[in-house]
Parts: structure tokens; C-alpha cells; sequence
């Protein structure tokens, strides 16, 4: 990582793993469990004045961060779902993340609604992948944002990443 990336990728950037032994995925899936609450903790008290506030000049404010993850989960969670179900590798969609974080709901709604939606989508996330089988882990969905096809496995341990990646985004703007 270059030093000029560290405040855009706080965390380092996703690593891309290829493959995942089932501890690792318990690991993720625990991991899932419990970035709704690091998120509630440190946003839900928030004033406006420290919503606004972002980590790097020019980068979205620590409400769409919260909007954004609540955004892109449940994008996931649609391509996980769509990966289950048909058969075929797909296009993905909806990847325009700055057009719906700048959306009215992205700049100004209270956080409150997408810390539910990340709270209740995680638990789904989590109770179905604590339920599928070793197979299911290996079918894959195209990620129009990173190019690529990605396996089921890949996509917790991106969800993982993504979430934390923004939790220090958060954290940074607020120090």
C-alpha cells in the first residue's frame, strides 16, 4: 500500500483469498455477527455535526459510510441469494455507490434506519451461512464493482472486509 492510500484503505485492501477452510468461514461468520453492534456503538449517538464529518478530504461523510454499508450488504446479500438459485454466472447489479450515497436518504436520513438494516441483514447473512453446505460455498456471483466472480466463500470474507474497511473510515473521521 502506498502511504497516500492509508487514510482511503485504513485496514489494507482486500486480500482476494482464494480459498477457505470451514474455521475460517466460522471465523467470518462470527465476524458478521458482530460489526451491526461496533456499528451501532459508534454512530448511533452521533450529533448531525459529527455525521458530517469525513475522513479524508473529499470522501463521503460518516452517514453515508453507515448508509453505504447498509447499501452494499444487502447487495451482497441479493448476489449470495442469486448465486443459491440460478444455475448461471450473471451480471451483477446495482453498483453505482456514489449515486446512492448521494441520494437524499445517503446525505441526510438518521442513521438509526440502516443500523437496523445492517443489524437484521447481518443476522440473515450469518444464520445462512452458518447453514449452507461445503458445495454451496463454492458457487459464485460476478461483482460488477471488482470485475470478477466471486465464490460464496469470497463474498463473506469481502463482507468481513468491507464492513471493517468502513468501520475505520468512521473511526478516522471522528479522531
Amino acid at each position: 500500500m502506498q502511504p497516500d492510500e492509508s487514510r482511503q484503505f485504513p485496514i489494507g485492501r482486500w486480500s482476494g483469498q482464494l480459498t477457505f477452510t470451514s474455521d475460517e468461514v466460522k471465523e467470518r461468520i462470527q465476524q458478521l455477527n458482530e460489526l451491526p453492534a461496533m456499528y451501532r456503538a459508534l454512530t448511533e449517538l452521533l450529533s448531525d455535526e459529527a455525521l458530517q464529518r469525513t475522513y479524508r478530504p473529499g470522501s463521503w461523510t460518516v452517514r453515508q459510510l453507515v448508509h453505504h454499508v447498509a447499501d452494499t450488504h444487502q447487495w451482497h446479500y441479493f448476489r449470495i441469494k442469486h448465486a443459491l438459485t440460478v444455475s448461471e454466472t450473471q451480471p451483477g447489479i446495482f453498483s453505482d455507490v456514489t449515486g446512492w450515497a448521494n441520494q437524499p436518504d445517503g446525505k441526510s436520513l438518521p442513521v438509526a434506519a440502516s443500523l437496523a438494516i445492517i443489524e437484521g441483514l447481518h443476522q440473515r447473512l450469518a444464520y445462512l451461512y452458518e447453514h449452507l453446505a461445503a458445495a454451496d460455498l463454492e458457487k459464485a456471483y460476478y461483482h460488477p464493482f471488482r470485475q470478477i466472480n466471486v465464490t460464496l466463500a469470497q463474498a463473506i470474507d469481502m463482507v468481513v472486509w468491507h464492513g471493517k474497511h468502513h468501520l475505520a473510515h468512521i473511526r478516522l473521521a471522528l479522531n
